[in-house]
């Protein structure tokens, strides 16, 4: 299966460049700040927990182990056998970072050796640690965490990353007859079920292995694809779970709502129901369930099943007269059968209730400190957004999957485009979600794909996470108990039916735009009953009414209440966000009527369907008890601020205020970090520091985007936006900056336009004048006309920025001796309106280039002799070459266009190393020259290095990284030519139209390599006629003077190739023998599709 992982983020940290903005510097680097909203660190401690609200549930006990802190160092067991370092990993269990080698047996060999050597004897105050290395894991497997008490940690989330690349074992080989969704009914292995696997294989799996006997033939002679079905079933409630009888005084029910004691079958087994054990207490279905729902009468059958579930903790057995008791009163009536209580069958039979227990639950595993995503090569992460349909179906796999669970957490974790849901559950308690970011999904369509997802999950508090492009942030199929306090999401708190209940949303920052909608939706729409999408939009709030959710579960339940949240919604493009249900002392209590459950209605009528029904008003006796206010910012918290108060309310405390002078104006400056690129726009943070000696207390950041690039959305600061001015000021925990520290927010983009006129608190971000600023401390020069350009490009300083007006500038733009600095780089930015033309060359030319009096080169514009520049923008066209750099190293290329040239478009010669080209597009090169006409083009030919060859007698235009950039069609040569002599680049992320390829000059390939060390990763290649095309990617080994090795080592990794019928080899390694030293190593992870001969002539490495 085709698929291409595009995560466009920079590959070398510290790597500078510098904003079109008036002193706005910036620097390329791996992650994204937590959204404003996401109160990270909050003190979630049982000594700062409120005592239970009079007339509101009990949430006091969410999280792990009922409210107790997540573990720290004295937890952790001393025992060195139970704590498997990062070197241990490497030399025991093979696991090592940025090796290439997949580390799936490795890690799992490291989990089962803890859980055979440690487990058995651990506690929640004894507990294992596997500390992963920073860098990339790769992952080809579900890898299966059942060893209790067990932390897995990494060494940050940005620097340890777990890169999943699910094999053909793992990615499903059933989909829907209309190939749109994992198909589990039509995955089988004897009689099990693909839906025994819900929710589905994951990259980790916190769940038994356990087979039950009844299946142990059935495991064995599974493939290798089918075995896991089996594996859990120990706890499957058809093979555990007993049967009940009636309570006394009573015929129809072994419980009521309310009662903490369950009546079993006088015949039922006892054995695994143990004090301290796990107990789901499980009611069937019944017809006046489903009328109570406001659930029939539809298209869609009742189902036999247990839609009312919920996991205890056992605290009495009897057996001798077959009760169990457990710690909490029941919160829904448990009926005998679903025929019990008077209903009609459903499906002409009666289903048995059951008190089900855990027979193997998986306890106290931790995940913490790492990232992880899912590659996907042949997909663009930019189709990605606002697409709420399914990528690739048959790559639905979750990131972390905790099943039959309890007492476990997730902290301080980043996933980035999983295969569907980042985080799920499925039968599971006391979980602890915190302080994690969680960043977009390949699918997100029907069947209901890419949420934030939990499901049957009891008492788990989710607090500080950041949610971005996933499809929602659900509870459902009975998920009650849990609380989502002080998270930052833009998509929508749902409520997605199947009898959620009593589950507190407060503190949280919603913000729904008005892409974020079903309809926005390319291939695979629908939702997860499988129905189509709908022309309805998604408000912050969704809640499941009966008549709809009944496609996939029934209707969402009771008591579900959302307090203080900062919630708005988008109705319309570029429109504004309105707030919605903004009363922020207010508690809405849903599904409620002050005594009861009531389905929401309007007029008396239940609504059938939440879609366009968002915006009414349920209170007063219509679904939503509003009757309530409460005057603290929590009812869940003591204090959001950080340490608990040590005094009641009512106590009166002294404090010591301490007066301290006001900062200066002019005390903080501005740097931008650009965390990420794609196609159509970009992520950027930016950072304050604070250079006075006395602290900020607040502080606003304002600039302007050129026409044509928005601001999608932003974090950790409150942005207002008139036009194309865009001004941010502090949240309530940035604004107080100490001297000498920073604050941080961020921002997404739509369109490659990067900010101008920055100012912070009315000065220049750099610290200058009034909106000026450039680099790192010089003013800003604007030009309009071509004189004025040269002018400005010939007296250049460090720290300036020279920013282009929309128009035309012919002329001759050759930039001689002006160096920028590492820490005041010299910035040329302009819109792509701003166009450079050259329309020479003209004069006598010397014998090798150099801007020399009397003679125009014809470079569009070239740069000579002058390093740490930035070029952003602007386009480049009908000049003879387009960007030419000359001995110009650490010149950062971003977001230009160069297209109709003579010759190539953009070449680092002479020694140009440590540059970046990214985010930019070339068409239409070698117009005159066809064999000349390379997009891209990395040092120099053996033959001229008499010329360009400058260190040591060779161009040594090294570590160049080309990123994210689309190249094609109409380029005559190769999109990218590497020259001997060339090391260690980086080329990722690229799309390559080979259209129009001549073949002249031998150029008939997308890459030409023949330099050393080059690693091109996750790159998109196609080849359509007309054309002269051999191979996708080459090797040559070319021989030079001083003679070395060429062309070898160089590493292929996730990049997807479409020949067009017409190309050989996707890759094609010109020789072995000659590379023995320094192999070239094409991975399996590559693709090819319309290859003549294949993937490569190599053999392939795993």
């Amino acid at each position: 299966m085709s698929r291409s992982h595009r995560l466009r983020r920079a590959a070398v940290l510290g790597l500078v460049g510098s904003l079109a903005a008036a002193g706005v510097v910036l620097v390329n680097a791996a992650g994204a700040a937590p959204g404003a909203g996401a109160l990270t660190g909050l003190n979630t401690s049982a000594d700062n927990r409120r005592a239970p609200v009079s007339g509101l549930y009990d949430w006091s006990r969410a999280g792990y182990r009922g409210g107790q802190n997540l573990p720290g160092a004295a937890e952790t067991n001393p025992a060195e056998a139970c704590r498997i370092t990062a070197a241990e990993l490497a030399g025991q269990f093979g696991v090592r970072p940025d090796d290439g080698v997949d580390d799936s047996a490795g890690i799992q060999s490291a989990i089962d050796s803890i859980k055979s050597t440690c487990s058995p004897s651990a506690g929640y105050g004894k507990l294992s640690l596997i500390t992963l290395p920073a860098g990339e894991l790769a992952v080809s497997r579900e890898l299966h965490v059942d060893a209790d008490y067990l932390i897995i940690r990494g060494a940050g989330a940005a620097a340890t990353r777990i890169v999943y690349r699910p094999d053909a074992n793992t990615l499903y080989d059933t989909l829907t007859e209309d190939g749109s969704d994992w198909d589990e009914d039509g995955m089988t292995a004897g009689e099990g079920k693909g839906g025994w696997l819900w929710p589905g294989r994951g990259l980790f799996r916190v769940q038994s292995r356990e087979v039950h006997p009844a299946y142990a033939s059935a495991y064995a002679s599974a493939p290798a694809n089918r075995k896991d079905i089996f594996e859990g079933t120990v706890n499957v409630h058809w093979k555990s779970g007993a049967k009940l009888r009636a309570k006394p005084g009573e015929t129809a029910y072994a419980a009521r709502q309310g009662d903490r004691t369950v009546y079993l079958a006088t015949n039922a087994n006892t054995s695994a129901m143990a004090v301290g054990s796990f107990l789901n207490v499980r009611a069937a279905n019944s017809v006046k369930f489903y009328e109570q729902q406001k659930a029939t009468g539809t298209a869609f059958p009742m189902l036999n099943m247990h839609m009312r579930a919920q996991i205890f903790t056992v605290t009495a057995v009897d057996a001798a007269n077959k009760t169990v008791t457990v710690d909490k009163p029941l919160e829904y009536d448990v009926p005998i059968t679903s025929t019990s209580d008077g209903s009609a069958p459903i499906d002409g039979a009666a289903y048995d209730s059951k008190a089900a227990p855990l027979v193997d639950p998986v306890v106290g595993v931790g995940f913490e400190d790492f990232g992880f995503t899912q590659a996907m090569p042949g997909l663009d992460r930019a189709d990605s957004v606002n697409n709420y349909g399914n990528m690739a179906p048959a790559a639905e796999m979750h990131g972390i999957v905790f099943k039959w669970a309890a007492n476990s957490w997730v902290r301080g974790v980043k996933a980035e485009m999983t295969g569907s849901h980042p985080i799920v559950t499925e039968e599971a308690k006391n979980l602890q979600v915190v302080d994690n970011e969680l960043v977009g999904s390949w699918n997100k369509g029907k069947g209901g794909n890419g949420y934030f997802r939990g499901s049957r999950v009891w008492d788990s508090l989710y607090a500080g996470n950041t949610s971005r492009e996933l499809r929602h942030f659900t509870f459902q199929w009975s998920a009650s108990g849990n609380v989502v306090i002080g998270n930052d999401f833009d998509s929508d708190l749902n409520l997605h039916g199947g009898w959620e209940r009593n589950n507190l949303f407060e503190l949280n920052t919603v913000r729904v735009p008005y892409a974020h909608r079903s309809a926005n939706c390319r291939a695979n729409c629908g939702e997860e009953g499988g129905g189509g999408p709908d022309t309805s939009n998604w408000f912050p709030i969704w809640w499941g009414a009966g008549q709809k959710a009944v496609k996939w579960s029934g209707a969402s339940g009771p008591r579900n209440v959302f307090f203080n949240n900062a919630m708005t919604k988008q109705q319309a493009t570029g429109g504004p966000f309105t707030a919605y249900y903004a009363d922020r002392t207010r508690v809405y209590q849903f599904g409620w009527n002050g005594t009861g459950y009531q389905h929401l209605d309007v007029g008396g009528t239940p609504i059938a369907d939440w879609a366009t029904n968002e915006q009414r008003d349920y209170t007063g006796g219509h679904g939503v008890d509003a009757s309530r206010t409460d005057t603290a910012s929590s009812l869940f918290l003591r204090s959001v601020g950080g340490a608990p108060p040590t005094t009641t309310s009512s106590t009166t405390t002294t404090t010591t205020t301490t007066t301290t002078t006001p900062p200066s104006t002019g005390c903080l400056t501005a740097t931008v970090t650009r965390t990420s690129v794609w196609s159509s726009g970009y992520g950027a943070d930016v950072v304050l520091t604070n250079g006075c000696p006395t602290a900020t207390t607040s502080w606003a950041v304002e600039f302007d985007l050129p026409s044509g690039t928005t601001i999608t959305s932003s974090w950790n600061a409150v942005r207002t936006t008139t036009g194309q001015h865009h001004r941010f000021t502090n949240a309530t925990f940035n604004g107080a900056v100490k001297p000498g520290a920073t604050a941080k927010f961020g921002f997404n983009a739509s369109g490659t336009g990067l900010p101008t006129t920055c100012t912070v608190d009315g000065v220049a971000c750099d610290g200058g004048g009034s909106g000026g600023g450039g680099g790192g401390g010089g003013a800003t020069v604007d030009v309009s006309t071509a004189a004025q350009l040269q002018a400005a490009l010939a007296t250049a300083s460090p720290g300036q920025t020279i920013r282009l007006a929309a128009g035309t500038y012919r002329g001759s733009f050759a930039v001689d001796g002006r160096a920028g600095t590492a820490a005041q780089r010299i910035t040329l930015s302009g819109p792509s309106t701003a166009v450079i033309i050259n329309d020479g060359p003209s004069g006598e030319a010397p014998s090798c280039p150099v801007p020399t009096a009397g003679w125009d080169s014809g470079y569009g514009l070239w740069l000579f002799d002058s390093p740490y520049w930035n070029l952003t923008g602007f386009t480049v066209r009908e000049s003879k070459k387009g960007i030419v750099l000359d001995n110009s190293h650490h010149t950062t290329i971003d977001a230009v266009s160069v297209h109709h040239v003579d010759e190539e478009a953009v070449h680092f010669r002479r020694s140009s190393a440590d540059g970046v080209l990214r985010g930019s597009t070339i068409t239409d090169t070698g117009l005159v020259q066809p064999g000349y006409g390379e997009g891209v083009y990395l040092g120099s030919a053996n033959s001229n290095w008499a010329c360009h060859g400058n260190t040591g007698g060779v161009d040594r235009s090294d570590r160049i990284q080309v990123l994210d950039n689309r190249i094609g069609p109409n380029v005559a040569a190769e999109s990218i030519d590497v020259k001997e002599g060339t090391h260690e680049g980086v080329i990722r992320g690229n799309t390559f139209d080979g259209q129009g390829v001549t073949g002249q000059n031998s150029a008939d390939s997308w890459i030409d390599v023949k330099g050393v060390g080059y690693r091109i990763e996750a790159n998109t290649g196609t080849f359509r006629a007309p054309g002269v095309f051999a191979n996708g990617y080459e090797t040559h080994n070319t021989s030079t003077t001083p003679a070395f090795p060429n062309g070898c080592g160089n590493v292929w990794r996730d990049n997807r190739s479409d020949l067009g019928g017409v190309g050989q080899y996707a890759i094609n390694i010109s020789s072995v023998s000659k590379c023995a030293a320094m192999p070239n190593v094409v991975h399996a992870s590559n693709t090819a599709s319309g290859a003549v001969k294949g993937l490569t002539n190599i053999a392939v490495t795993p």
